[in-house]
């Protein structure tokens, strides 16, 4: 690190008014916090001290040059830029040192306001306004060509190089009611053509119930009129609304399906499956009979036998047995605690006798090695930079219950993601966010918050999710860092148990600032510029539809969808701009975020 001459006082010449405020006795916001500078001290002799204090106080660091995210320069001059910063001058973002001092004015002005104002955190400077240069370009991704993803380093490189140029958009995919195969006009963006039978598009092998499909047209609910046996079997092939006219049968009959889950909590047993993909078919109108029912593709005797009940009835006995049981009740609860799954649950009720949340807290306790005063050491850094143990994660979980069990409203899903964005900004201006789960698809409150990023450019997001979650731990608006996996670099996609879709990934409770405010389980998921497509695909569901994404990527197309499409053959992987597209790709419709409802 350079030199720190001693802190001297603000000149007054400067074009702050610091001097000005009179002293505070809060300490302040920590705006700099998880930011590193580096600070060129040409021209700045008379402020350098004051310019360091200034980052220490608002939680930075001021490091090498090899280090720093952002340098601060008062030189403006390229030529004595390049002098003084060589390769870096064009790796780095160069501010001028208004930037620190205006960030300063903020933090003294909030510390010295009134109480009532201090749920309003003051944000960062608007990066632009500082700029001496921009630092590194982004590099662009651009379409895929014959197979092979290509890359520019510039705005100029794009437009003067017609072979870097995305051909237009030519394609046309329909399946005609005549032959088996789809036919294709001519491909003009280098992806390739493909035959594909048309029975396995539609997931069923009757050739005479087929609709004629465009895949240039989005998915819309079938009409009233349309025969339940011409339903699809899966759901990329069908519309799934949020709420059904059948919502009260299928709510009815869920209880049995979620005990099930429980009682074969691996999972194997096709019984699970049958009655959720029961579940899963929506249709456009009311359900007559459990007979009729069995024209859906999916749906067996004994699902009819439960909605014949319940037709009858307007209950399903087992379904009432089921919720008022002990067992059930127990299990469920269980199963809300964040790494504790079906599985799990079923194992703490039956093996170790747990029946409260208490008892579960005592269980992991009684098993975990290290005893209480010793994980205090770590615990609170394991908290705010990831590594907890499940032990903590149950016992915090379990304090904060209460909070995380209330549901979460748009408004505040959306304030949420304000936030991330904010704090992103930090880092690198200019990235892109979706706020992905049920939110997407259109319910008007969650559980929990999954939020898909990317930067501008690719490589950018090397780092970004850790400099993000400990920048926001840093300031208290993360409490507990719960789960963190990196993404494996040079390591193409794969399906593996510590990180399914190679992504980085933090799973965390966050607070926003403010009175009345509760902690809320978010997922912050990183992606590469040229996997944010299909991650915001994978992350958006619902699970069936996802499952039967997959499924139908798998063995109709015979290409993975692990937050991106991997040809099985050669194990190439193919990324496109938009969702849009990739169901073009796969030979499908698009189906819009609202109608993936399908559990």
């Amino acid at each position: 690190m350079p030199h720190r001459p001693p802190a001297q006082p603000l000149p007054s010449a400067s074009s702050s008014s610091l001097h000005n405020f009179h002293p505070v006795t809060r300490s302040l916001y920590q705006l700099f916090a998880n930011m590193t500078f580096h600070i060129l001290s040409a021209k700045l002799e008379t402020e350098l001290a004051n310019l360091y204090a200034y980052v220490d106080e608002l939680g930075g660091r001021c490091v090498g040059i090899e280090e720093c995210k952002i340098v601060i320069s008062a030189v403006k001059g390229k030529p004595r830029l390049v002098r003084s910063l060589g390769q870096w001058m064009n790796q780095k973002p160069i501010l001028t040192p208004e930037y620190i001092l205006d960030t300063y004015t903020s933090a003294l002005e909030y510390a010295a306001s009134e109480i009532s104002d201090l749920y309003r955190p003051p944000k960062l400077p608007e990066r632009s306004k500082y700029i001496v240069h921009p630092g590194p370009i982004p590099i662009k991704p651009i379409r895929p060509i014959n197979g092979y993803a290509r890359f520019i380093e510039s705005d100029d490189e794009y437009e003067n190089d017609e072979d870097l140029r995305p051909m237009p958009k030519k394609r046309r995919i329909s399946i005609g009611r005549e032959g088996n195969v789809k036919e294709i006009s001519d491909v003009k963006d280098g992806l390739g053509d493909w035959p594909v039978s048309e029975s396995l598009l539609d997931g069923d092998t009757d050739e005479d119930q087929k609709p004629t499909i465009k895949v240039s047209e989005d998915i819309s609910l079938l009409s009233e009129d349309t025969k339940l046996e011409d339903y699809p079997a899966l759901c990329v092939h069908r519309g799934s609304p949020l709420i059904c006219v059948n919502q009260d049968m299928i709510d009815a009959i869920r209880p049995i399906l979620e005990e099930r889950e429980f009682e074969e909590a691996q999972q194997k047993n096709s019984n699970v499956l049958s009655y959720r993909r029961s579940l899963s078919v929506t249709v456009t109108r009311p359900i007559r009979s459990g007979k009729e029912a069995m024209k859906l593709n999916g749906v067996g005797e004994k699902v009819a036998q439960r909605i014949d009940e319940f037709l009858q009835k307007g209950y399903v006995a087992d379904s009432v047995k089921i919720v008022n049981s002990p067992r059930y009740q127990a299990l469920k609860l269980f199963a809300t605690v964040y790494s504790i799954g079906h599985h799990t649950s079923k194992e703490l009720y039956d093996k170790y006798h747990c029946r409260t949340l208490e008892d579960v807290r005592m269980h992991f306790e009684a098993i975990e090695e290290e005893s209480p005063e010793a994980r205090m050491k770590d615990k609170i850094r394991r908290r705010r930079r990831g590594g907890m143990k499940q032990v903590e994660i149950v016992e915090e979980w379990i304090r904060l219950k209460d909070e995380l069990d209330q549901k979460i409203s748009r408004k505040e899903v959306e304030e949420i993601a304000d936030c991330v964005m904010e704090h992103l900004e930090a880092y690198i201006p200019g990235c892109e966010q979706t706020i992905c789960g049920g939110y997407r698809r259109g319910k008007s409150e969650s559980n929990d918050v999954d939020i898909v990023f990317r930067p501008p450019g690719m490589d950018q997001d090397i780092g970004l999710l850790r400099d993000l979650y400990l920048r926001l731990s840093n300031l208290g608006i993360i409490t507990h860092v719960l789960h963190v996996t990196h993404r494996v670099l040079g390591v193409p996609i794969h399906a593996s148990p510590a990180n399914f879709d190679n992504l980085d990934k933090a799973f965390v409770i966050l607070k926003l600032p403010g009175p009345g405010r509760l902690h809320r389980r978010v997922d912050l998921i990183s992606s590469p510029n040229d996997r944010y497509a299909s991650a915001v695909l994978s992350w958006s569901g619902s699970m069936m539809f996802e499952r039967d994404l997959k499924r139908y990527s798998e063995n109709v197309r015979r290409y993975k969808f692990r937050a991106g499409l991997i040809e099985m053959s050669s194990g190439d992987e193919i990324n496109l701009e938009t969702e849009r597209e990739i169901f073009e790709f796969l030979g499908l419709r698009y189906v819009p975020p609202e109608l993936r409802n399908a559990d």
